[in-house]
């Protein structure tokens, strides 16, 4: 399969269920809620600092290394369930800001605290992020040797500074490379 049909492809009719309830469940994890709270007047107020998704996965990804993976799949699964409590609905929480540590440790799911859904929905996370990968370098200058070359590049040093999880994971899952 060449990059362009794997870009373009659209596999929803030939995926296993539990892929396609996890994409509806992203789905409904998309829907944006507005940011509201009470002021001392009454007032709803709105935060004007905006912290981007890659500093918000940054700052997971150094929060999680430090963690022994039985410990971030128990913090993992607090944070799902508070999640799923706010919202009121099973399989709503955004995983877009999660450590590729961490949604390894949901895919792989070894400690049987996750859903099928959750870990398809985490492994679902993780070829989108490959994915934006591939389209971001396209987009950047087109697709030329020295192009494919550079993103082969960052491929390999992206590898490099992945946690051990992610990268059995990866090994072991063709469509995770």
């Amino acid at each position: 399969m060449s990059i362009f049909s794997w870009l373009k492809a659209d596999t929803a009719s030939s995926l296993p269920t539990n892929v396609q309830i996890a994409r509806a469940m992203q789905a409904i994890a998309d829907r944006k809620t507005p940011l509201a709270g009470k002021d001392g007047t009454g007032a709803a107020t709105e935060s004007s600092v905006q912290i981007t998704l890659q500093a918000r996965r940054a700052a997971a990804e150094q929060d999680d290394a430090d963690k022994s993976a039985p410990a971030l799949a128990a913090a993992l699964r607090g944070a799902l369930d508070a999640a799923y409590a706010a919202v009121g609905e099973r399989h709503s929480a955004d995983l877009t800001a999660l450590s590729g540590r961490a949604l390894a440790i949901m895919a792989q799911g070894e400690t049987g605290g996750f859903s099928r859904a959750e870990s398809a929905a985490a492994k679902m996370e993780l070829r989108e992020r490959d994915r934006q990968a591939v389209l971001a370098q396209i987009n950047a200058g087109g697709l030329t040797a020295s192009s494919l070359g550079a993103y082969l590049k960052q491929s390999v040093s992206a590898r490099a500074t992945m946690s051990t999880e992610e990268r059995s994971l990866r090994d072991g899952n063709p469509g995770l490379r």
